[in-house]
């Protein structure tokens, strides 16, 4: 096991939403009679026995729960989600509208949105932590924000909040679960990684929040010191830029799904490292990443190092090609929209493997110092009524 920090920093759960009122006096049951033990032998049935034991005598949790998490194949995680905090279903949605004074609709709206499955009005499985998120929202409300905006900002929270999970559970699967683990065992590391790891995760995961919050806040205060800047509509011209991976949709059909994801997750991190302080990466899609900037030359840049940081990749990720377009776009809640975004998704697919590839304001705007042009001719894009003039990108 790694060296943890000292967990008497943190404190400690509550476990009392699980015990049951006798936990001194109750005898331990038959776990076998009650069938808990099916279909184990040997070591597998003595680590199963030995963390039923434990939970029950130490934890309180009672026999309804354990055969439940049994039954969902998840007891080794039992632990962890008492070290988490995890309590019985409190409320309905009926009953958090009613406590936080919003819409029945409006909170199943929101664990929607943050990507979960929409809950039935009756349905009884949240808790305080589901009230106060109820609660947030009515506040956002009640400050003017209309609702669809903040469902909007939700789902690019939710949608994140799934990649970082991911990402510390892969962690915690990969480096914190010792090869060959029984059952027990699992469940003991998985908890002690819980408590120990979970705070330090919150605390990177915060401060990224707050340096990228505060970054975006001075870019703004920026962009309205410049009259005009942003426009009416709060658009702006910028390049974006699009890569995906060559024959991805081919490797899915003939790959495995680890595979997939790992190809998907190096992508990730190259989009990542190609970007700069003019360079944003403003989304992945699967086995495409998106990119936006204002500066035209830092784009391309940026675009051209997706195909040079591609290829150091070598075998693990497949070909890349990039398509970049300029043009006025709106920013809203994360994202992107108008007809740059369109043409340069769809210049992209029109571009060689390890290409970079352009339309005229692209290039007009990246200039002539650092890059070198080829006409590559002139494509006619469905949706458009004119051609696209094309060239293909190369530094000098």
């Amino acid at each position: 096991m790694a060296d943890y920090p000292d967990p008497d920093d943190y404190p400690s759960p509550d476990l009392r939403p699980f015990m049951s009122a006798d936990v001194a006096t109750r005898e331990l049951p038959d776990f076998e009679a009650e069938g808990m033990l099916e279909g184990l032998e040997g070591a597998d049935r003595e680590a199963r026995i030995k963390l039923l034991t434990e939970l029950w005598i130490e934890d309180g949790v009672d026999l309804e729960t354990l055969k439940a998490e049994i039954e969902a194949n998840r007891l080794a995680l039992l632990p962890a989600d008492l070290v988490l905090g995890r309590t019985k279903d409190k409320y309905t949605p009926q009953e958090i509208a009613e406590l936080a004074g919003l819409t029945v609709a409006d909170f199943q709206n929101l664990i929607a949105a943050i990507g979960l499955p929409r809950p039935a009005p009756g349905e009884r499985r949240f808790d305080d932590a589901d009230l106060l998120a109820a609660r947030r929202l009515r506040r956002f409300q009640e400050a003017g924000i209309p609702t669809d905006n903040l469902l909007a900002a939700t789902r690019q929270v939710g949608s994140s909040a799934a990649r970082i999970a991911q990402a510390h559970r892969d962690l915690v699967a990969s480096d914190i679960i010792a090869p060959g683990a029984d059952e027990y065992e699992a469940a003991i590391q998985l908890r002690q990684a819980s408590l120990q790891l979970l705070p330090l995760a919150e605390q990177a995961v915060d401060y990224a929040l707050r340096s990228h919050f505060l970054d975006q806040l001075r870019n703004q205060a920026m962009a309205m010191a410049n009259p005009g800047f942003m426009g009416v509509d709060e658009g702006a011209e910028v390049s974006v830029c699009f890569a995906d991976l060559v024959g991805f949709t081919r490797l899915g059909e003939r790959s495995e799904l680890e595979k997939i994801g790992t190809v998907a997750k190096l992508l990730e991190s190259v989009a990542i490292e190609v970007t700069n302080p003019e360079v944003r990466l403003v989304k992945t899609i699967g086995d495409a990443a998106m990119l936006v900037s204002e500066d035209g030359a830092a784009l391309f840049d940026a675009a051209l190092r997706f195909i040079e940081v591609g290829n150091e990749a070598g075998d693990e990720l497949p070909a890349l090609r990039v398509g970049v377009a300029r043009g006025e776009a709106i920013h809203q809640v994360g994202d992107w929209f108008g007809p740059p975004v369109n043409l340069a998704s769809r210049i992209t697919e029109s571009a060689r493997p390890d290409s970079v590839l352009a339309d005229k304001k692209a290039v007009d705007a990246a200039g002539e110092e650092d890059f070198t042009y080829s006409w590559v001719g002139q494509h006619k894009f469905k949706g458009l009524d004119r051609p696209v003039k094309l060239y293909r990108v190369r530094r000098k």
